[in-house]
């Protein structure tokens, strides 16, 4: 393995011009430290306030630089090829609000393609609130990171000034008399996000020039500018001439262009999922992401495309996430829908499936709560106020010293009581005489105060049975659950997400990643913990295989 270079203050590295992560970190700190990028141009200034990239605006619109955090580190990722020409280095800060503790170290790690390259490690100087740690810089055609370790006493906002960002609140005023409105330059552009500013971003015809398009941000016009496609037989993205007759229409990019948008996709699906996995499809910085596409003249339909696998797999976490208590109220049924609605996904067995399973769930959980079936059955004598809720084959489990016996017959549940009905012989038992009923695996299990009448019943359908006793249960003794009270099998929040993150977000016996639930290696039955130890995540297949080992 090739050992990271390590730096001291001054020296510099050659770097592989390809997506490079620069993480920033300060030990020891007594404070809060934030991370922060600049895009500079060879004047040592920032072009527009758009290229200071920090938490309040963590991706550039050009796509090139972007900051996430970990823990306490700050993550900043850069993807030279997308790094405008007009931009002669990146300069990577650190800041807070008050002093750093004496002692403190700041480090910048420098990773490509999985291995750190080089590292560069510095005492926090005294006074200083603001940290210009390193800087990614340019020479010729290539690349190369520099230690620098100098800072401002000024903080964050007298690094800032020192660039030319500008720090007030207020709106830059616009270019020249072309601000858009509703009757002013048609957007080059899609709509996929909703702006906050009376106009949307995007690509707009400039006023002073109609042969070229300007990148406005939502609340002033930037230098950003492309040339608009004034022909047939030109790329509707950057203008060039097509040499395929294929495209000959201008509709589909050029060569050069799916290269370049084959090339951005490739980190924009990393940040998809990182913000689902954050935040899921709403807020600000999904709203960037798209916004992202914009700049780039990606069309929404290719984003849908390439989001589409991380879209699908968020929405399993918040399938598994609902379904990890064995309930599904409103408000999670009514959350899915919105995620759904919010993602934008095309018809899919796979969606499907999960929309199935969550309305599903649900009804289930009405039926726990009390809303039970009918169920006629010409053979069965029932007393003449008894009503019967449920009738299906079913197998009774009994563990014998020589091994499982299995007695087949029939599962009835009514208002009155439970009962076995087999071939020879069966039992019954009232409701005051059953405490509880879960289902496990493929079997459904009837919790009892005297061994009689209870007992494992194998049945299709286990889940539903089991909710229908419990359901019939509750009615009959009147029990009603406080709004929003779970029950013992109820998995904290941060549990189901430290397993699901552990596990990847997939079956942790064959790595499937559909029809995923939380299992209990022990089961709950069996004395089993509800904690991290003794949580998995299993695909159907492989729970249900479980529960016929056991």
């Amino acid at each position: 393995m090739v050992q990271p270079r390590t730096l001291t203050q001054g020296a510099n590295i050659e770097i592989a011009p390809a997506q490079t992560i620069v993480r920033l970190s300060c030990g020891g700190a007594s404070t809060a430290v934030d991370g922060q990028a600049l895009l500079v141009a060879a004047n040592d200034r920032v072009r527009s306030d758009s290229d200071f990239v920090f938490y309040n605006a963590p991706r550039h619109p050009s796509g090139s630089v972007g900051i996430g955090v970990i823990g306490t580190d700050a993550l900043v990722e850069i993807n030279c090829h997308h790094v405008e020409q007009e931009i002669d280095r990146i300069v990577l800060c650190l800041s807070s609000d008050s002093a750093v503790a004496n002692g403190a170290l700041f480090q910048a790690s420098v990773e490509q393609n999985g291995v750190v390259v080089a590292k560069f490690e510095d005492s926090w100087p005294a006074t200083i609130t603001a940290l210009m740690v390193g800087e990614v810089y340019r020479r010729g055609t290539s690349w190369k990171f520099r230690a620098v370790g100098q800072g401002w006493e000024s903080g964050l906002a007298g690094l800032a000034t020192s660039f030319g960002v500008t720090i007030d609140d207020a709106p830059e005023p616009a270019r020249g008399s072309a601000v858009p409105t509703a009757s002013g330059p048609v957007p080059a552009t899609m709509t996929q996000p909703t702006s906050t500013s009376a106009f949307e971003a995007g690509w707009y015809v400039d006023n002073n020039d109609p042969r070229i398009l300007r990148w406005w941000d939502a609340f002033r016009w930037t230098e950003h500018t492309r040339a608009i496609p004034d022909g047939p037989g030109l790329c509707s993205r950057c203008g060039q001439h097509l040499r395929s007759r294929r495209f000959a229409s201008g509709t589909h990019p050029c060569r050069y262009c799916e290269g370049q948008i084959a090339q951005f996709l490739a980190g924009w699906r990393l940040r998809v999922m990182d913000v689902l996995t954050s935040d899921g499809p709403r807020g600000q910085r999904w709203e960037d992401l798209w916004l992202e596409l914009r700049f780039e003249r990606i069309p929404d339909s290719v984003g849908q495309d390439a989001a589409r696998s991380a879209a699908l797999g968020h929405l399993e976490q918040v399938v598994a996430f609902a379904f990890a208590d064995g309930e599904i109220e409103e408000t999670e049924l009514t959350d899915f829908e919105a995620t759904v609605h919010d993602l934008n996904l095309t018809a899919s067995p796979q969606l499907s499936s999960l929309i199935d399973r969550m309305h599903r769930g649900r009804e289930m959980t009405k039926v726990r709560a009390g809303e039970l079936p009918t169920a006629r059955e010409s053979d069965i004598h029932l007393d003449s106020d008894e009503l019967l809720y449920l009738a299906v084959p079913a197998q009774r489990v009994r563990h014998l010293q020589s091994g499982p016996r299995r007695d087949s017959g029939r599962l009835l549940v009514s208002n009155k009581k439970v009962r076995f009905v087999g071939p020879s012989a069966g039992t019954e038992m009232s409701w005051t005489k059953i405490v509880g009923a879960r289902s496990e695996y493929s079997t459904v299990v009837i919790q009892a105060t005297t061994a009689r009448g209870g007992g494992i019943y194998e049945v299709r359908n286990s889940d539903y049975v089991a909710a229908v006793v419990e359901g019939a249960l509750r009615r009959a003794k009147r029990l009603v659950l406080d709004p929003g009270r779970r029950d013992t099998r109820s998995i904290p929040q941060h549990v189901k997400s430290e397993v699901w993150r552990r596990d990847g977000g997939r079956c942790a016996q064959c790595g499937d990643d559909s029809y995923l639930e939380y299992d209990h290696v022990i089961p709950l039955s069996r004395g089993g913990a509800t904690s991290i130890g003794n949580l998995q995540i299993l695909c159907r297949r492989c729970n249900l295989a479980k529960g016929a080992q056991i």
